[in-house]
């Protein structure tokens, strides 16, 4: 699958290859952080565990939104 097929975005983010998807919103998902109606998730490429949603981490995610925007 291409790059802009894929229904995740992916950064490069303090040394690693970090994978996000902004997800429909689900009421029991603590971890998630809401953004736009849905909830933006990230995990490292090859890691199961979501990283923590810094405020640097938001940044580089929305600016990636902003230069390549996802269709809904």
């Amino acid at each position: 699958m291409s790059a802009s097929r894929c229904p995740c975005g992916v950064i490069a983010f303090q040394g690693d290859i970090v994978c996000y998807e902004v997800a429909p919103q689900r009421r029991d998902d603590t971890q998630a952080a809401q953004l736009d109606g849905g909830e933006l998730r990230a995990r490292r490429l090859g890691h199961e565990s979501l990283l923590p949603l810094t405020p640097e981490l938001r940044a580089a995610i929305e600016a990636d939104l902003r230069k390549y925007p996802r269709p809904r």
